[in-house]
């Protein structure tokens, strides 16, 4: 990746000093380098350059005139003479902004991983509030086999700069190979291991290979009976596939490896709502939302599970408590107010209920296409040549 002109932009000029000189070489030096900047902001690379030559000829000292030089030669791609210019203007000033950084860069475009890496340590030691420097400290060591010691500061980098595109690709490359390597060395350690089927199975899932997934995590299971969260993940799966009997079983399973779990009391308490089971999943769902004492999606099923045996009024206000709750639940409990309401009679409450549930799912239904069509631009943008 090679150095971007703005980041070239940002940096040239910034260190301008200069050794007493007589008051004449003095304005002819800052005259040169005043154009020398004014041509890389133009493109003109190789004028910039000449100019740049000229600034350090008045003043053999003028280490700013020897970083910008470099600079310009990057944009030339004249790496040998780049790093010259670089190494120069870091000898005459051992903290030239940038200076560090952009020899990193010309040695990594080199392969001269050490060299970059260690010039890229420097710059992040001297300025660790830089983006740029953290950024392509991490790419070099990305490179350079060494993923483990990427993401420290690609992650730091996405801190200072989360919006930068760069940054967030690099870094989610750094993780997922560190994460390969991972799972490679414990497959390597013992191929028949819980921990791969489970690994398997979750990429089954992602890629909506249900089945698949299904049969991995039983296969996890078999090997570690007693791994809570295989039986979490496996219900999750069931009950993607409509099984929801299975999926019981399995969060029936989870919670009874970690009684008064409340997410495994959740998990057996909504399915077992969803199955028309109130009477088991009514008790669950009361102990999860005493336990949160915050609006959640506990009340959502809660309010459907108390509507189902008739207690309406304790319904409403559960069915109430979960519209605060953002996102699908918020427009599923208007939705299911509505239908409450009406059952109760109370028509007027059920048509404001039903609006407000339109009101959502159009705002909804708006963002989601602005959505697509950002995401349809986006990619029509990075195909053109």
């Amino acid at each position: 990746m090679p150095a971007t002109a703005s980041m070239i932009a940002a940096l040239a000029g910034l260190a301008l000093f200069t050794a007493p000189l007589p008051a004449q070489d003095q304005q002819q030096l800052q005259s040169v380098f005043q154009q020398g900047m004014a041509a890389m902001k133009a493109g003109h690379a190789d004028e910039a350059e000449k100019l740049f030559q000229q600034t350090v000829t008045i003043d053999p000292g003028f280490a700013p005139g020897y970083l910008d030089m470099g600079l310009a030669q990057i944009r030339q791609g004249k790496l040998p003479e780049a790093a010259a210019s670089l190494e120069k203007a870091l000898e005459l000033d051992p903290n030239a902004p940038g200076a560090n950084m952009f020899l990193g860069i010309v040695d990594h475009q080199m392969n001269r991983s050490t060299e970059s890496i260690e010039h890229l340590q420097k710059e992040v030691a001297a300025h660790p509030d830089s983006p740029e420097a953290q950024m392509w400290l991490g790419i070099v060591e990305l490179s350079s086999g060494h993923p483990d010691q990427a993401t420290g500061p690609l992650d730091r980098a996405a801190e200072l700069s989360p919006k930068d595109e760069n940054v967030l690709d690099y870094r989610g490359r750094a993780h997922m190979q560190v994460a390969k390597q991972s799972y490679a060395q414990m497959y390597h350690l013992d191929p028949g291991s819980w921990r791969v089927h489970r690994l398997n199975a979750q990429i089954a899932a992602e890629a909506d290979q249900r089945e698949h997934a299904i049969q991995e995590y039983l296969a996890a299971i078999k090997i570690a009976p007693k791994q809570a969260d295989l039986y979490e993940e496996l219900g999750e799966e069931y009950r993607k596939t409509g099984a929801l009997d299975l999926a019981e079983k399995a969060y029936a399973e989870q919670l009874s490896l970690t009684p008064g779990n409340p997410v495994a009391m959740y998990n057996l308490g909504s399915v077992c709502v969803d199955r028309a089971q109130e009477q088991t999943g009514v008790p669950l769902l009361e102990q999860v939302v005493k336990i949160y004492d915050a609006p959640t999606v506990a009340d959502y099923y809660l309010g459907r599970g108390l509507a189902a045996e008739g207690k309406n009024d304790q319904a409403v206000t559960s069915l109430q408590r979960a519209t605060q709750v953002t996102g699908e639940v918020q427009r599923q409990a208007w939705y299911e107010l509505g239908q409450l309401y009406r059952k109760m009679g109370k028509s007027a409450d059920a048509r404001a209920a039903l609006e407000k549930y339109q009101q959502l799912r159009q705002t909804a239904d708006r963002e989601n296409a602005k959505q697509v069509e950002d995401w349809r631009q986006l990619n029509v943008s990075t195909s053109k040549p």
